[in-house]
């Protein structure tokens, strides 16, 4: 393997080893840090660390630190902001007001590193969306593997498109966030000993959007096509939430009327996300055989 190779591989395998070590630290030395107690709303029944998703993120910083991809300022503030926000909120609830002002600022910084300037009418409707996407990744992290399958699946995904279309470096980055997913899906497969958290599962959830507006406005892959990959996601999230709120429900409070949620309960955590992954892998597949015919 070539050196200019090894420069890409390698920090995909120190993030792989970094997030596996700090994961185990939070499971066994460190499992009675930043409890998740469950309560009525929870698919789970005793407490469980809400720390993987800093080991996962440790991860994903140390290989772009080491890497050769070089995260536009604007790009890096808008994850620092988020995460310092959902990790003391993994610590002590936040305002709601609070993180959704910083859920905003974090998505508008992202808009401003774009390389091509959007038209004005645009901005409001993608700053709303990846608002929604960065806290209905949160909603959707409720029960065991599903959040962490959603990011390893649909990252996956993105980067073989951005592999076969020449953008190498965002396909990386792709690769970062779907190797230490899956490093973090090993403690969290069901019955899970350790869960995303607020900063895992928003964190996740910014970098859906920044992947999906470079890549779209990088010409590495079409708009829709991070939208149908995700579908699984965004479609449980919104009807929910569009049904909480037409009757008259407190929508932003924990609950348990999401589709994996049901299921889960009627067929067990397992099988539930047995289903969801048939899911996610027949959406992407769509997408990926889009893009390789659509090259031909």
């Amino acid at each position: 393997m070539s050196g200019v190779a090894w420069e890409w591989v390698i920090p995909l395998l120190i993030a792989a080893a970094t997030s596996y070590g700090a994961t185990s630290m939070f499971v066994v030395r460190m499992r009675n840090f930043a409890l998740d107690v469950p309560n009525n709303r929870s698919m789970h029944s005793v407490p469980v660390p809400r720390t993987g998703g800093w080991a996962l993120l440790l991860g994903c910083l140390v290989a772009i630190v080491l890497g050769p991809l070089e995260l536009p300022l604007l790009v890096a503030a808008a994850f620092v902001l988020l995460l310092g926000v959902s990790a003391l909120d993994d610590l002590r609830d936040v305002a709601i007001r609070y993180r959704f002002s910083v859920h905003f600022l974090a998505v508008i910084l992202l808009l401003f590193a774009l390389p091509e300037r959007l038209d004005w009418w645009v901005y409001p409707i993608v700053t709303l969306a990846g608002v929604w996407v960065v806290n209905l990744y949160n909603f959707m992290d409720g029960m065991d593997g599903l959040a962490g399958t959603m990011a390893l699946v649909g990252f996956s995904s993105l980067g073989v498109i951005c592999a076969l279309n020449g953008d190498i470096e965002l396909a990386w980055f792709c690769a970062v966030v779907a190797v230490c997913a899956s490093v973090f899906l090993i403690f969290n497969w069901p019955p899970a000993k350790i869960f995303l958290g607020d900063a895992g599962s928003t964190g996740i959830g910014l970098a859906v959007v920044a992947v999906s507006l470079f890549g779209w406005r990088r010409g590495a892959f079409e708009f829709w096509m991070p939208v149908v990959i995700f579908a699984p996601f965004w479609l449980d999230a919104s009807y929910t939430l569009l049904k909480r709120m037409v009757t008259g429900q407190r929508w932003w409070e924990a609950h348990r009327q999401h589709f994996y949620q049901r299921c889960a309960i009627q067929i067990g955590v397992r099988k539930a996300l047995i289903l969801q992954l048939g899911a996610m892998m027949l959406c992407s597949l769509v997408v990926v055989v889009v893009a390789i015919f659509g090259r031909a």
